[in-house]
């Protein structure tokens, strides 16, 4: 069953995210709490691990797009399954983001199908990601 990669809550206040990197590629194998793709919010620059082990499946939102957090942001196949990559929508509508961007925030998203919070595991790796650039941060000289 693939699973779904989201834009993780980076802080109480925070509430949307920028993809400012893709580290993978549709149909690169990526393995657990390896980084996937790097975010910018208002407050904060991470590099975000993945949730599973498996294949880059699809990436749905492209770098440069802002969406808001628990949005799905790509899908990773686990081993075993058809591992092709999907066309990735993100780099193949590149043109049209804008207005399929607006239509999204216009309307919100239905709730996940499963209403289950972050694993622990994801949690932890999300949390320490944030912790890492704080001190990076902090080292040099930055306010985080």
């Amino acid at each position: 069953m693939p699973t779904d990669v989201i834009m993780p809550q980076m802080g109480e206040s925070i509430f949307e995210g920028t993809i400012t990197k893709w580290l993978k590629k549709p149909g690169d194998k990526v393995q657990r709490d390896e980084p996937l793709f790097e975010i910018s919010t208002d407050k904060v620059d991470a590099e975000i691990p993945a949730p599973a082990s498996g294949v880059l499946k699809e990436i749905v939102v492209g770098e440069g797009n802002t969406v808001q957090v628990n949005t799905i942001v790509g899908t990773i196949s686990a081993d075993g399954e058809s591992s092709a990559p999907a066309k990735s929508t993100a780099q193949s509508a590149a043109p049209s983001a804008a207005p399929a961007q607006q239509k999204k925030e216009a309307a919100p998203a239905p709730p996940p199908a499963s209403s289950a919070p972050m694993s622990w595991s994801t949690c932890v790796s999300t949390m320490w990601a944030a912790a890492r650039t704080a001190l990076m941060m902090a080292r040099a000289g930055e306010e985080p």
